[in-house]
């Protein structure tokens, strides 16, 4: 294992700008950048300026993911073939945040056009774990929570389709937010599945968090807390993947039981099993399919074919050129996903909650430790070799298709000095309470 700096806060930073100004914030954002330990930034503007001196955010640096417009900068995708594609304006979420006083020094690698869970990326190296370099970051959004738990912004945007903020978030022992599908602005981002995706922040904690959903969403309360023990339904199928995991989960559970102010409810996951091979998958491979079929012909003026020739990543390439078959073949599933499986998902997410009577529901980000560097298609478990993607994302779905908000916190350290972490989940648009909880979880689960 390795060093790592601490997280800078928001509290952090407004502290370092208040006593030295706000240059000398911009001077260790730009150091630590330069260092690029975890090969988190792929690019850097010395010269960025915020839009305004005033506003909540006044002087404080963020860094955003790649697959999101920042005017001036490429957006890369992290993939060769984009490394032209200049953005003329700020994605609608960047604009809100800089119009409270934030700028965009840093852009943040990533899991190529964000197609995966690793962030292992052949074409400008992969995101290491600032816990352990043969590690990886998580994907796709791995520059993003490896910056923020490396200390080089206090917050950072993601995206996130199938766990791609919380992901990361987790294996590198910072927060990562989910938003209810569809409650940000959508435009100026390369998607992969307008149903699936949302940007989703990233912070050192949910209080950061919370102010910037605030700035984002413009719902500014965070409302009062029932004066009762929280129910929270655990979600949670032990399958010995990790023993280290399981007892780190397992003694943040007891902690929170212990604390009197929160009741854990055992939930069946049964209803919930293969949702990403039923709806998920099709969903996004013909909507990735038609997207980029669009977006290579309108902005790039070239075939899918010939863009997917420029794709570094040997896992991502292939995907892209599977991708036609991958569409037509469950174009039928695609159809079923949208016409009748989410909203039945949903509705069996929501009646969970009635029947339960819960405030959230609650359960590991990821039930394994981070991957090793290469182990992007089969991972090494205490049950075995297993394929990587489905095992990594088995937890994180579900969000993605019921359109609920999520959220990955820390539970510290396991055994073996690799970071765990839970993640809650709530009703749709139930956004700001969700944030409430998971900061009192938070904080009942500090050392």
């Amino acid at each position: 294992m390795t060093a790592v700096f601490s997280p800078m806060s928001l509290r952090d930073a407004r502290s370092i700008a208040a006593q030295h100004g706000p240059g000398a914030l911009r001077e260790i954002v730009m150091a630590r950048a330069a260092d690029n330990h975890d090969n988190a930034v792929i690019q850097t503007d010395a010269t960025a300026l915020p839009a305004s001196d005033n506003g909540p955010l006044a002087g404080i640096a963020f860094g955003v993911k790649d697959n999101i417009d920042v005017a001036g900068y490429a957006t890369t995708g992290a993939c060769p073939g984009l490394a032209k594609n200049l953005a003329t304006d700020d994605a609608a979420v960047v604009a809100a945040l800089r119009s409270a006083g934030g700028y965009v020094p840093i852009k943040l690698n990533l899991h190529e056009l964000a197609f995966g869970i690793t962030s292992n990326n052949a074409a400008y190296g992969p995101v290491r774990n600032p816990f352990d370099p043969e590690r990886c970051a998580g994907g796709s959004s791995g520059g993003s929570a490896a910056a923020i738990a490396r200390g080089v912004v206090p917050f950072a945007l993601g995206s996130d389709t199938g766990g791609s903020s919380r992901i990361p978030a987790a294996f590198c022992s910072v927060a990562g937010l989910r938003p209810s599908t569809g409650r940000y602005p959508a435009g100026g981002v390369l998607i992969l599945s307008p149903t699936r995706d949302t940007i989703g922040p990233l912070a050192a904690n949910c209080i950061d968090l919370a102010e910037i959903d605030a700035i984002i969403s413009g719902e500014h309360t965070l409302p009062e807390l029932p004066e009762r023990p929280l129910r929270f339904g655990v979600l949670w199928d032990k399958r010995g993947l990790s023993q280290s995991v399981d007892e780190a989960i397992a003694g943040a559970l007891g902690k929170l039981a212990r604390s009197g102010e929160v009741s854990l409810v055992p939930i069946s996951s049964e209803e919930f099993e293969d949702v990403d091979t039923r709806i998920g998958g099709p969903i996004v491979f013909n909507e990735a399919f038609q997207f980029w079929t669009s977006f290579c012909a309108e902005k790039l003026g070239k075939t899918l074919a010939e863009f997917t020739a420029t794709i570094g990543s040997p896992d991502v390439r292939t995907i892209f050129e599977r991708l036609p078959a991958l569409a037509a073949k469950t174009s039928e599933a695609f159809l079923y996903a949208r016409e009748s499986g989410l909203a039945s998902l949903r509705d069996t997410y929501e009646q969970l909650f009635r029947d339960q009577r819960l405030d959230a529901i609650i359960m590991p980000t990821v039930p394994v430790q981070p991957p090793r560097i290469g182990e992007d298609a089969r991972m090494q478990t205490d049950a075995g070799t297993v394929p990587t993607f489905p095992t990594v994302t088995s937890h994180a779905v579900l969000a993605t298709l019921t359109g609920a908000p999520s959220i990955s916190i820390s539970a510290g350290l396991d055994r073996d000095g690799l970071p765990v972490a839970l993640m809650i989940e709530g009703g749709r648009l139930a956004d700001r309470a969700l944030l409430a909880i998971a900061c009192k979880v938070e904080a009942l689960l500090a050392p």
